[in-house]
Order: structure tokens, then sequence, then C-alpha cells
């Protein structure tokens, strides 16, 4: 329940104010209520007097159990003990310093104090010049080491030195060991690699050793490998080895027999063969199937140059049979299409042959080397190629040449 307050008015005799007995009321209903209040506060407040007391006699149990464990001697020795609620400097562990702030080394105090810890700020967390701790030696301020942000910051001692490329590269193999012929395994160590290494190195052939456990070097020394050729004799086979170097001085050569580079034969011939054919089982069976010259029928061929078309004209013609003709042919080819025949069209043309109209061949006499050609003095004729009737053709648009066979 909470106070109420009495209904006044807006001013004295305004009628807006509650009447005498209604504010009387009010009046007996805030005392009831007050009492109430008094009676719970009263209350509690016994209830605390009551707590303290036990508190008080709660704490002056600890203190007669708390004396008794530490004797009075102790107290400020052994034990701080605190003055005005504060434990003194003096009682404090050497562990537990002051820290005293500057920024930088050179404003520190001339002289400082024993257990405390001085702090030079510099340029904060700067790689460079970041803040540093110190201490007092009695002397001099000595640097505390911080836990650093990189190794950077480490200094370096004679001992434990940094890693380095170039001290990597300098390092001397010391502790090698024996040099051992035998395969790296992924468990050895850089020295004992190294010593397999050169120890396979060491293994291999030199200019003089043999191989007598290698299939391909056979068991030869090793200048049997890079020997020059040796040269057949009369009387002796030649040895096989690298082909010599060809000298200076000869555009071509060719390495012979001898084991040396000769001059190339020139000429029509080069070398010789000897000996009789019939030794020579293959040639000669190859040579015997074929017809001799004597008795074949026509073993030549020759086809002349075209010539031109001119009435009454003659030309010599040299077939280079060098013998008898057994055969010649008169061909004609077309140059521009007339007659329903097409360039390029060719089909035989007559010897000896005449026309009371015209010409439709030719006279050819061969002998041993020429043929004289003699063309009629007419208009030439032919067939047409589709009708098949006689006509005249135009010379101009054909040429003839001639092919023997002898």
């Amino acid at each position: 329940m909470s106070i109420n307050p009495i209904n006044i008015g807006g001013v004295p005799n305004d009628g807006n104010g509650q009447d005498l007995r209604s504010g009387g009321q009010i009046i007996n209903d805030n005392f009831a209520e007050l009492d109430t209040r008094t009676a719970a506060a009263q209350e509690k407040a016994e209830q605390g007097v009551s707590d303290a007391a036990a508190a008080r006699d709660a704490a002056t149990e600890a203190k007669a159990v708390a004396d008794a464990a530490v004797p009075a001697t102790a107290l400020g020795d052994s034990v701080p003990q605190l003055i005005n609620g504060v434990v003194p400097a003096s009682q404090l562990p050497s562990f537990v310093d002051d820290v005293l702030e500057f920024p930088t080394l050179e404003d520190f105090p001339e002289a400082g104090e024993t257990g405390k810890i001085y702090i030079a700020v510099n340029d904060g967390d700067s790689p460079t010049n970041p803040t540093r701790q110190y201490r007092w030696s009695g002397s001099a301020f000595v640097l505390i080491p911080s836990s650093p942000g990189s190794t950077d910051q480490v200094p370096e001692g004679p001992t434990n030195q940094h890693f380095t490329q170039s001290r990597v590269r300098s390092t001397t193999l010391y502790g090698l060991g024996a040099l051992v012929n035998a395969a790296i395994l992924a468990t050895d160590t850089v020295l004992l690699a190294l010593a397999k290494l050169q120890g396979q190195v060491n293994a291999k052939l030199g200019k003089s050793d043999v191989a007598t456990d290698s299939d391909k070097l056979g068991g030869q020394p090793a200048s049997y490998y890079t020997a020059t050729m040796t040269g057949a004799t009369d009387s002796a086979d030649g040895l096989s080895g690298l082909v010599p170097a060809p000298p200076a001085g000869a555009a071509v050569r060719v390495l012979s027999s001898l084991g040396t580079w000769i001059a190339q034969a020139t000429g029509s011939t080069w070398g010789s063969i000897t000996g009789t054919l019939s030794s020579q089982v293959d040639l000669s069976a190859a040579l015997a199937a074929k017809q001799d010259t004597a008795t074949a029928p026509m073993a030549k061929r020759y086809t002349s140059t075209a010539q031109q078309f001119v009435a009454g004209g003659q030309f010599v013609v040299s077939h280079r049979l060098g013998k008898e003709v057994a055969v010649v042919e008169t061909w004609i080819r077309c140059k521009a299409a007339e007659l329903g025949y097409s360039v390029g069209d060719k089909l035989p043309y007559p010897s000896m042959g005449t026309d009371s109209g015209g010409s439709t061949g030719l006279s050819v006499v061969c002998t041993s080397s020429t043929a004289t050609v003699r063309m009629g003095t007419g208009s030439f004729i032919m067939l047409q190629k589709a009708s098949g009737t006689t006509t005249f053709f135009t010379a101009a648009n054909w040429e003839i040449y001639l092919e023997f066979m002898g």
C-alpha cells in the first residue's frame, strides 16, 4: 500500500477539495501504513544487529585461530603485516618491483634503485626502436631481454648463430667420413649421402681401368673404346675403333679399308672390279635373263619435235636410233578446235595417201639416222570427227610429229 495525499483544491474555499471526513480517513490510512513499515524496519534492524554480533563473534574466533597458527614473532618477518591497510614494501617479495616509465633511456635518473624496473618507451612497437626494460645493477642500467617479435630482434651469440645462405655455402664438410660405393637412402644424412656419391664416382672407370663386372664393357679397358680403328693389311684384318678424323686440304675424301682417308677417284670410272663374271653368280644370272640387243626386235624409241603443216613442204628428222628404222608412225595433233576435234586431240595420219581433191597423207623416207618427210602440194583433207565425211582442214590448226622404233 502507498501513502495517499489529500486533495485540498486549487485555492481556499474553491469547493474542489475533499471534505473533512474523507480527508481524515486518508490521514488514518496513511498512519496505518507508516506503522506497518516501521514494524518491518524494526524487525530487519534487530536481525542486522543479531547478524553483526554473530559476525563479530566469528571474526574473534578466526583471529584466535590465526593468532594460534602464526607466532607473534613471525609477524612482519615471514608473514606480511598490514600497516594502515597496506603491506609495506619492506615486506614484499623481491620479484614484486616498482615499474618506472620514462620516454627514453637518456631520461632515466643518473643512479637507479635496486629492485625497480625502468621502462624506456622509445618508439613503442617500432621494430627498429621498440620499448625496452632495464634493471639497476648498482653501477649501470642493464637491458632485460623481452620476447622478440621475430628472429631479427634476437642478438646473435658466439655459439648459437643465425642461419644464412652464405654460411651454408661456406660450411666445410667436416666429418664427411669414409667414402662408400653404395646407394643413397632416404635415411642418410647429407654428409653420408655425399660420401656415397664420391664413393660411386671413384668406383667408375678411369682411362686405364678395366671393367670385369660390366656386360656392356665386356671386360675391356677404357682405352679399347676410345682407340682409333686399325686398317687391314695383306695378311691381317683391321681392328674396329673410332673413325679417324678426316684431314684438311681435300673437299671430298673417302675412308678406305686401310683405315685412312683417301682422295675420291675422278673421271668416268671409279675403282675397278676384277675377276670373272661367272664368279658373280647373282649378277651373271640377272644378265643372262636379259635379251641380247642383237636379237631384240625393237630396243629403241624416238619421238620427234612437232612441225607445222605446209602445202608441198618438206623437213628432215634425226631419229637417233643409230640403226635401221623398223616402225615409223605419223601423228597430227589439234592446236585449234575444228571439225569436231578439241585442242590436244591426236590421231594417226596415213603415209603415201592422195586424193583427187587434196592431200591425205605424207611421204616418209628413212635411213639409219634420218627421216625425210614430204607433204602433198594440195589442200589437206581428213574425216570429220562426228559425221565421218571427208573435208578439208585448216593446216594452221594442226601440227605433225613422228615416232620411230628400231
